[in-house]
Formats: C-alpha cells, sequence, structure tokens
C-alpha cells in the first residue's frame, strides 16, 4: 500500500494508532508531525520500508547507535512488535510508523538527508495487472533517490525474485541511481544485518540477490 492521501484516511480511520512511545503516527496522533520531523532530522538517518518481521530493523539500529533508524510496516501486529522489542533491548534510535511510506518520505523527510534506504524482499505482485503496487515503480523509485544523501547516501535492496532484480535496476538507474555493489562479495552488503526472510533463504538454499545503490551527484 503506497500512495493516496494520507492526511484523508487518517482522517476517517476509525482504528486508533499503536499506543506506544516508540510509535509515531503523524497526522494520526496530536503533536507526532512534530516529533517526527525532529527524528527524522537527525544525521545519520537510515529508513526501512515495509520491515515484517523486525529483526534487521533492529539489528541495523544496534549495530549503528549514533544513527536514528526509522521503519514503516502496514501491518499492526509487527509494528507493535517491533516497538516493544526496542524498548525492551533498549535500543531508544528506532521509531516506527505503521502506514504507506510514501505520504511520509514527500512531507516529513527533507531531500539529501537519509543515508540509507533499506527495501528487503519486497512483494513482487507476480501478476501484470498488480505491477503497479511494486515497491520500485517509477515514481516511488525517484522519491527514494530524491531522499538520498547525494553520494554517499545508499539504497540497498535484497530479493529471492529473480525476475525482479532487472527491474529495480532499470528503475533504479533511471532515477539517478548508481548500482556500485552487488551479491556478498560487496563488503559493505556483506557487513548489514541478515533479515529473517534471509536466513530462511540461506537455510532452504534459495538464491536471493542482494544490491547496493548510490545517488549519483548531481552535475
Amino acid at each position: 500500500m503506497i500512495g493516496g492521501d494520507l492526511e484523508v484516511r487518517a482522517q476517517h480511520s476509525r482504528v486508533p494508532p499503536v499506543d506506544h512511545p516508540y510509535v509515531l503516527a503523524p497526522y494520526r496522533r496530536d503533536g507526532d508531525d512534530a516529533v517526527t520531523r525532529a527524528f527524522v532530522a537527525h544525521h545519520p538517518l537510515h529508513i526501512e520500508i515495509g520491515f515484517g518481521r523486525p529483526h534487521y530493523l533492529l539489528d541495523l539500529a544496534r549495530n549503528l547507535p549514533d544513527a536514528h533508524v526509522l521503519g514503516f510496516e502496514i501491518k499492526r501486529e509487527w509494528v507493535r512488535a517491533a516497538s516493544e522489542r526496542a524498548q525492551r533491548d533498549g535500543l531508544g534510535n528506532v521509531r516506527v510508523i505503521e502506514g504507506d511510506a510514501r505520504p511520509h518520505l514527500e512531507r516529513l523527510v527533507p531531500e539529501g538527508s537519509v543515508d540509507g534506504i533499506h527495501v528487503l524482499f519486497p512483494d513482487p505482485w507476480w501478476k501484470k495487472r498488480h505491477h503497479k503496487r511494486r515497491v520500485f515503480t517509477s515514481d516511488f523509485t525517484a522519491l527514494i533517490a530524491s531522499r538520498l544523501v547525494p553520494e554517499t547516501g545508499m539504497l540497498v535492496v535484497k530479493t529471492d525474485v529473480p525476475a525482479y532484480v532487472d527491474q529495480v535496476i532499470d528503475e533504479a538507474t533511471a532515477a539517478g541511481l548508481e548500482l556500485r555493489g552487488e551479491g556478498s562479495v560487496d563488503e559493505l552488503l556483506a557487513s548489514l544485518p541478515r533479515s529473517h526472510r534471509e536466513k530462511k533463504c540461506a537455510d532452504l538454499g534459495v538464491p536471493f540477490h542482494m544490491l547496493r545503490f548510490h545517488r549519483m551527484m548531481p552535475s
């Protein structure tokens, strides 16, 4: 679920946001828009889109104690699990948002401010008529690229769907990103945490792809 008018949907939502100090609810809870802006103003800043089981999100925050790590997830159970585990583990540099990433990135995250955006094993939406729901549409990939710090800001993508790799590379390249690392031979990718899905793929012998893109410096 990416797109739509967040404020309109929130205004008509009958479900209150998850009540936890590590859960941010801009436009849904008074004051949270300002709190969110303050959180993302910190540098370094890393964002995971669609974190699901929060292993990677929390390990990233643990490995980068000086960074702020923000996660987006539409499934309420994983939002609650991530916030509760982060608090239990003393990871005060984590915050999570229940909802779509697009409106928040557009309105609350400044251009050229994010050190890392992580998208792990996104839903491939196999049927052609559902391709518009993929994360890596041209519009959303361009939005992601615009939020990265030029040159050093990176987009990390992992997928076990070979057919998706070409689309990701094509869309990222069109958005002004450059592929600079691929697979476990890349030291930076190898140093990142392993997600629950990644560990499962390894256990089952399912091959998967890891890609690292950087935003090119404006000419």
